[in-house]
């Protein structure tokens, strides 16, 4: 098998990859479990670096058909979760120029709120920093993190 380079790996994430979170809802919608999650999409014709991505890290294939005939269908890799996605971020988060601040926070959510249910509130702050961050990838994530402290109640020296 061949081994992708986390610096490709890196370039790739900052080109074609997304960042955001998945969403597991618990008591009747009232908390919820918010995980990041790592995608990439790429062209039916990159269906060999898709295949490499899987064989290096794990994680889902999915296939993407679009009905507008100019658009060519595609090919999602996913590394959902903090098992899965984590240790994969924390190897290119120092390789990023595009994506840096998103995978902090998500490094930063790994640390404080793994395995924590949190009202629909912060899963909504979380998913609009992130959206932040996309659009303004200088925004830094110690923002997002301090607005996440601040919902739940804790003062940002205590974390």
């Amino acid at each position: 098998m061949k081994h992708i380079p986390w610096k490709y790996l890196a370039g790739l994430v900052d080109g074609e990859g997304c960042i955001d979170v998945q969403v597991t809802n618990m008591q009747q919608g009232q908390y919820v479990s918010v995980r990041p999650r790592l995608r990439i999409c790429l062209s039916v014709v990159a269906k060999e670096v898709i295949d490499l991505l899987y064989n290096n890290f794990g994680g889902y294939i999915q296939e993407r058909n679009f009905d507008n005939p100019n658009w060519s269908n595609a090919l999602s890799w996913e590394l959902p979760g903090y098992k899965q996605a984590c240790p994969v971020l924390r190897n290119i988060v120092n390789h990023l120029i595009i994506k840096k601040e998103q995978v902090r926070f998500c490094l930063w959510m790994e640390t404080n709120l793994k395995g924590k249910h949190v009202s629909t509130d912060v899963r909504d702050a979380i998913r609009e920093e992130l959206k932040l961050m996309k659009r303004d990838p200088h925004r830094l994530s110690e923002k997002a993190q301090e607005r996440i402290l601040n919902l739940l109640g804790c003062d940002s020296r205590n974390i």
